[in-house]
């Protein structure tokens, strides 16, 4: 082959290579353009997220119990400064980091070891540095970086919750945490309902975080959340809160604090539940009881004491936990620093958790208001029946007589003094007359074995008892006043509202309408009957019965002038306890009795009076509030009511 022919040849082997050249690009250009263009800019894009506002928590008379505001996100471009800071004449990538970790640490209250450690991701193109950072804050920090010539620094839309009332209705509303979302109580029930859906902005940018072609980016608007309703009144809620405080005042050593809930009779709507101590859900992991602090540092010696560790923990890390809180040597033990941390969660679950649901009780002589209504609903026991104590009862075959509160014994007493005098033997007599089967049935039929269905995480899923074929004389007997079975605050009050609420059964409930952000009602709740448990007649009786322990038996310190009050106290040796002296004081009452409307139940877990009686230490509790709530509620006094 000459030359010529060879030059020839590869010259159109360049004709074809560049013509299929050609042809691919216009393939690529043309044909699938839209294609390539969306793959090259997927490649580049950057998403902001957008926080929704999360809906709005509103008492029934629509104050404003949690809301959220605007507030920002600060990010940082590790991968930016270093790049930006090539530019800058005299100044070094680490200079410029160590400056910026200095601003951001300081003025957003930041470990500044923590701030360095994401500056020095150098291939990282997003760090989140802090969140919920309020407006004034970001704007004293994008002041100081533009003074120091720091860039890669970023704001980003965010929202942060606040409950304008600080510590009250904790246990109720929960709170939110740092993502946003509902943790514990009705933020995290309704989390669905309240957090909305977030928005986005998309960019496409290079790696300098520059937009490539500005009408590229896309906003997507974030939804806000609906809000919620409750049925809880904040001045009844302001009732109950401030004399569980004087209780627990007088009682700062009860294990588990107080616990009171007010109840709509009719409805079953809650209008107001709390227990102490309490925690602030705008800082929730900051502890604040000295109840929990003393049984945290007891934890904590422990820890130290089992590791052979000798120590000194400041308070601020018992208070505020974090790393930078414990003493230098400590810091780099991770088996250590792991048990510290995991005792103070344990400890703030404590208190971020609702005993009212998630705790069960033995309800002690408030348990007799079920026997009774029990045995007179079938018929085995009316106004005119009669008991006698001695002061002890011989039940089965138990080696030792069952004692009455008063070993002296009560002699011949009617119904309505039995009841009066909260007389075990009476109960146990009147259990025997109804027998095993049906007083399982009856504790049943009273919603003593299931949950009650309340709106709100955490509620204890079974009580504590005895089925039918696992009762015996003596199980039977010791239930009949309520020592030998455990139910939740809830379910209790629940129960007495059937008594005395014509028989019926009611659902408890918290949210009462579920609004849009624009305020329109999406859903309203309406009360539902779960069943009759006893007819109209047994539960008339019943209010009188309860009457009387107020006007002339254990509940004397119960009553509220003006007012008709029927109750029953309670107090009830903690079956579960290293400490045989442990009890649980309670009292609950209903006005008023001739036509109850609400009901409150209070509750002191080991109290260090002097005495454990339920009449004594919750009865003038659940009176104050009722003296409060009465009139709130346009209840008018009687003349002569509420005197003995």
């Amino acid at each position: 082959m000459t030359k010529r022919m060879i030059a020839l040849v590869l010259a159109l082997f360049l004709v074809i290579g560049f013509g299929l050249v050609g042809v691919r690009l216009l393939y690529m250009q043309v044909f699938h353009h839209d294609f390539y263009i969306q793959k090259a800019t997927s490649l580049q894009t950057r998403d902001t997220f957008i926080t929704p506002n999360r809906g709005k928590i509103y008492d029934a008379n629509m104050q404003v119990l949690a809301e959220s505001a605007e507030v920002e996100r600060i990010t940082v471009s590790p991968k930016a400064v270093v790049s930006e800071t090539k530019e800058k004449n005299g100044v070094t990538a680490d200079v410029q980091r160590q400056t910026l970790a200095t601003i951001l640490s300081e003025t957003l209250d930041v470990s500044y070891d923590n701030v360095m450690e994401k500056l020095n991701k150098t291939d990282s193109e997003y760090e989140i540095i802090a969140q919920k950072v309020d407006k004034d804050v970001t704007k004293e920090l994008n002041a100081k970086l533009e003074a120091a010539g720091c860039t890669g620094v970023y704001s980003e839309p965010d929202t942060k919750r606040y409950y304008q009332h600080g510590s009250f209705l904790s246990a109720v509303l929960g709170y939110v945490g740092s993502d946003n979302n509902g943790a514990y109580g009705i933020e995290s029930q309704y989390n669905d309902e309240l957090s909305g859906t977030a928005g986005r902005i998309v960019r496409v940018q290079n790696a300098q975080n520059e937009d490539i072609v500005p009408d590229t980016q896309q906003y997507i608007p974030a939804k806000d959340g609906n809000s919620l309703v409750l049925t809880i009144d904040s001045d009844i809620q302001n009732y109950l809160e401030k004399h569980l405080e004087t209780a627990f005042a007088d009682n700062p050593e009860a294990r588990d604090g107080v616990s009171g809930i007010v109840m709509n009779v009719k409805t079953g709507e809650v209008l107001a539940m709390a227990n102490l101590p309490d925690f602030d859900p705008n800082d929730a992991y900051h502890l604040t009881s000295e109840v929990y602090i003393n049984e945290l540092k007891t934890d904590v010696q422990k820890i130290l004491t089992d590791a052979k560790i000798n120590a000194v923990i400041p308070d601020k890390w018992y208070e505020e936990g974090g790393l930078a809180n414990l003493p230098e040597e400590l810091q780099k033990n991770d088996d250590i620093v792991n048990k510290l941390g995991s005792a103070r969660v344990n400890i703030l679950m404590k208190t971020w958790r609702n005993p009212v649901v998630s705790d069960n009780y033995e309800p002690g002589s408030t348990f007799k208001l079920m026997t009774v209504a029990t045995a007179y609903e079938l018929g085995e026991v009316d106004a005119d029946s009669s008991f006698y104590c001695g002061g002890s009862l011989m039940v089965g075959d138990w080696k030792e007589p069952i004692n009455c509160a008063n070993t002296s014994g009560h002699g011949m007493q009617t119904l309505t003094e039995a009841l009066m005098n909260s007389c075990n033997v009476a109960m146990m007599q009147i259990a025997q007359k109804v027998g095993m089967a049906r007083f399982y049935e009856f504790y049943k039929a009273f919603g003593l074995l299931d949950q009650t269905g309340i709106d709100l995480p955490g509620e204890i899923r079974r009580s504590e008892y005895y089925t039918a074929d696992r009762m015996g004389p003596v199980e039977l007997a010791s239930c009949s006043f309520g020592q030998s079975s455990k139910v939740s605050y809830l379910q209790m009050l629940t129960a007495v509202c059937a008594v005395v609420n014509g028989g019926k059964l009611m659902q408890p409930y918290l949210v009462s309408k579920i609004t849009a952000p624009d305020g329109q009602v999406i859903k309203e709740i309406e009360p539902v009957v779960k069943r009759q448990v006893i007819s109209e007649e047994t539960s008339a009786t019943m209010c009188r019965l309860m009457e009387g322990v107020v006007t002339g038996g254990t509940g004397k310190q119960a009553a509220v002038a003006g007012y008709r009050v029927g109750g029953k106290s309670g107090t009830s040796q903690k079956l579960d306890s290293a400490n045989e002296g442990a009890r649980i004081a309670s009292f609950v009452s209903a006005a008023p009795i001739d036509d109850p409307k609400i009901a409150v139940l209070v509750c002191l877990d080991e109290p260090h009076s002097w005495t454990t009686s339920g009449g004594a230490l919750s009865g003038p509790v659940c009176s104050e509030v009722l003296k409060k709530a009465l009139p709130y509620l346009g209840v008018e006094p009687e003349n002569n009511a509420g005197t003995s």
